[in-house]
């Protein structure tokens, strides 16, 4: 298994897009549902899934260093338990879960079948996992995965099929940036883009940002609300970064 992690604790340009995937996935969340966030990094996003849900919700994670930062930070919400595990062996008895969200983690794991076949028997009958992961097509489009944390990538049908032999129903979305689609300020998408260039990126992000910002009243950072997701196979492979799949068991 490789090791990365988004924490959440400082502003960068993926935020939103990571935001984005958990307000997803916390739309499948019910009122008393018991749900796991696995690889849920400095649990961040474990809290987003108990706002307003009503439901309890494990947080679990392979790093303890990272779990004890996550039952310090958040103590005050008594709807989050955290707490090592190893996706590949749980816990946790046969369907226990009702929900499970596993973001940007399948990618990190050479055992990825077995953790597949480990969410499906901790999940209830007719339980929901939600599983996302780089789309190989954009993001190593020559098919040569050079992430250094990341052991595979998968296309739309590799991913489909695995996760086929654990689910009855598997629906595969992409996230997509759409920011360009709703605002056609002129000269946004290449000040953007200069404003987020290597060298240029040195500069604080405040005085990037206050450049952006008092140009186009918009900031620099895309929100969770400059992202959205889209069902069409052929726009999902050709134009969608990451791939967001919604699975019933």
């Amino acid at each position: 298994m490789s090791l990365e992690r988004y924490l959440n604790l400082e502003l960068t340009p993926w935020i939103g897009e990571h935001l984005h995937r958990y307000f997803e996935a916390k739309k499948y969340i019910r009122t008393r549902d018991i749900v796991l966030d696995l690889a849920c990094g400095s649990g961040y996003g474990t809290n987003i899934l108990s706002q307003g849900t009503g439901a309890e919700i494990y947080g679990g994670d392979i790093q303890p260093d990272v779990i004890n930062y996550c039952q310090k930070k958040w103590a005050g919400n008594p709807s989050l338990h955290f707490e090592v595990m190893d996706a590949t062996a749980l816990r946790f008895s046969a369907g226990f879960f009702d929900r499970i969200i596993s973001l940007e983690t399948i990618e990190h794991l050479t055992a990825y079948k077995e953790m597949v076949s480990e969410f499906c028997r901790v999940l209830k009958p007719g339980g929901v996992v939600i599983v996302s992961t780089p789309n190989i097509r954009i993001s190593s489009p020559d098919g040569i995965v050079r992430d250094p944390y990341h052991t595979q990538e998968f296309t739309y049908d590799e991913l489909k099929g695995i996760l086929k032999t654990a689910f009855s129903e598997v629906s595969i979305y992409g996230q997509r940036y759409t920011r360009y689609f709703c605002k056609q300020a002129p000269g946004m998408k290449e000040m953007e883009k200069l404003l987020l260039a290597r060298g240029v990126r040195k500069l604080p992000y405040k005085l990037r940002n206050l450049l952006f910002s008092k140009q186009f009243d918009y900031p620099l950072y895309p929100s969770a609300s400059d992202f959205d997701l889209f069902e069409i196979k052929k726009t999902v492979e050709k134009h969608c970064h990451v791939l967001f799949a919604v699975c019933k068991k």
